[in-house]
């Protein structure tokens, strides 16, 4: 399927890149990966804010039940 460059450049795509495709009530959807990673880090921003949770906290539960399940060998 060949895209209009006029259309790749509105929808940020005229350098290439990955995409992601979707069908949403009939229509394809093409959208920059980035847009789409962005669009999810502004969403779980606006999810989390106040909550105390980080990604570094996150993280930092995971490697310490790592180091416990290697201590007890599971």
């Amino acid at each position: 399927m060949n895209i209009p460059v006029n259309i790749r450049r509105q929808a940020g795509l005229d350098h290439g890149g990955l995409v992601n495709v979707s069908v949403v009530d009939g229509e394809i959807r093409i959208r920059a990966l980035d847009q789409v990673l962005a669009n999810l880090q502004n969403e779980a921003r606006r999810v989390f804010a106040g909550s105390g949770e980080t990604v570094a906290g996150f993280l930092g539960e995971r490697h310490a039940e790592a180091a416990r399940e290697s201590d007890t060998g599971t």
